[in-house]
């Protein structure tokens, strides 16, 4: 199964609106190896601190977003290069901090050397605020919700399929991922970075059919500043997975690891040990219900980052035994509908819960939840502009005792969008 890189490039809620941008783009027809956007939005935010220790305060404001795309064949299409950039200016009018700056690239290349042996290479940068395009990573939503400040992440990597048989084939991979955040607590609790080395033997057992066999090696190195004291939650981890990838028809595809995650966290003086195994599961289904109509359903249970403070101290904690991190499962949804050739609308969705571990009575075993789903319609005026109308919600739960993260926030979107 394919490592889904997240293209974070809609930045005002999330995967909604490059869905219906890209679908009604995609009923003109053709394609051109570039493509130039820019949209105008006004919106509505009834929370936006996303915090419960400051009352809440709404506010009307508006956004910018232009944007391109390039997609270049090379060598009479052996090779592609491709490469997307996103802006985000956003406006506040009741808000100390009233501008807010987001950047966002995606870059990959991909070779086929020959039928047997293909290489795919790609980069994916962002600057931003939202959990939505902070989250990302090897294992999640780290962060639940919004981060004041100048942070990002870095995920890259490369995939290399090799056909080593008739019916054996192989892909070898490498993750890197890179957080850094500028609040002091969050730089403390999630800058890290990751290396995540894998390799997946697979056999095809019939034309439509795979298993295989999925190991990765997961080296996880917090690094935040200060006293560093987030070097307790660094851990090595083995992920061992059977894996099948089926082709139920030609519009209906899901793929599915199944296996073990292995975690040897860093052993320290006096700090309780919280080695051992967990389940690991990542499974995707999609389905191409009609031209320009598409499901996706994803779900994923790993040892993930938590923003939580090393020692609790929202909800407790002992020093002893400091929180490492959070066992968690997510869902995801993805839904995209062409109503009419000029009428589209998606459905986005994600929700994930997760289990502390350590941090000791009262915080080792608890959870906490966040979910994120938005909806957008939208209508082509002409073949290069088109309106939409978008609402989102997110939420965070929480079982710890006054746990400050908790809130729920609900934003309109009312904009115009020129693509060329």
């Amino acid at each position: 199964m394919k490592n889904f890189i997240p293209s974070v490039s809609a930045l005002s809620i999330g995967a909604a609106s490059l869905a219906v941008t890209t679908a009604l783009h995609a009923s003109e027809g053709g394609a051109k190896p570039w493509t130039v956007r820019a949209g105008l939005s006004g919106f509505y935010n009834d929370n936006v601190y996303t915090r419960s220790d400051i009352p809440k305060v709404d506010s009307f404001g508006f956004e910018v977003t232009p944007g391109f795309s390039l997609n270049l064949p090379v060598n009479d299409g052996q090779t592609t290069l491709g490469l997307r950039y996103d802006y985000l200016l956003r406006y506040f009018e009741n808000r100390a901090k009233s501008l807010d700056h987001n950047h966002v690239v995606d870059a990959n290349l991909s070779h086929n050397f020959n039928s047997r042996f293909k290489l795919d290479v790609f980069d994916s940068f962002a600057q931003a605020q939202e959990p939505q395009q902070l989250g990302q990573g090897a294992g999640g939503a780290g962060i639940l919700f919004r981060a004041e400040g100048t942070n990002f992440r870095n995920i890259a990597g490369f995939d290399f399929t090799s056909q080593l048989a008739e019916n054996w084939s192989a892909v070898t991979g490498f993750r890197n991922n890179l957080f850094r955040f500028d609040n002091l607590a969050f730089a403390q609790s999630l800058d890290r970075v990751e290396y995540l080395p894998s390799v997946n033997v697979r056999y095809q057992v019939a034309p439509k059919s795979s298993v295989g066999v999925f190991y990765q090696y997961g080296i996880t190195d917090y690094d935040g500043p200060g006293a560093n004291v987030g070097f307790v939650r660094d851990v090595n981890s083995h992920f061992v997975a059977a894996t099948i990838d089926h082709d139920f028809a030609a519009n209906l595809t899901g793929s599915l690891r199944g296996g073990v995650q292995v975690n040897d966290f860093t052993d320290v003086a006096g700090i309780k040990s919280r080695d051992g195994v967990s389940p690991y599961v990542d499974g995707q289904l999609s389905y191409g219900f009609l031209p320009g109509s598409s499901l996706t359903l994803g779900v994923r249970h790993q040892l993930t980052a938590t923003d939580v403070g090393i020692l609790g101290a929202v909800g407790g904690g002992l020093f002893s035994d400091p929180i490492r991190g959070s066992s968690a499962t997510s869902g995801r949804i993805s839904l995209s509908h062409s109503f009419t050739p000029k009428l589209v609308g998606s459905i986005n969705g994600l929700y994930q819960a997760g289990t502390f571990i350590g941090g000791g009575p009262g915080v080792d075993g608890q959870g906490d939840s966040y979910a994120s789903g938005d909806v957008t319609l939208a209508y082509r005026i002409t073949q290069n502009i088109s309106t939409r109308v978008s609402y989102a919600h997110d939420r965070v739960d929480s079982d710890l005792v006054n746990d400050l993260r908790e809130f729920s926030r609900n934003r309109v979107f009312l904009g115009v969008n020129f693509t060329y």
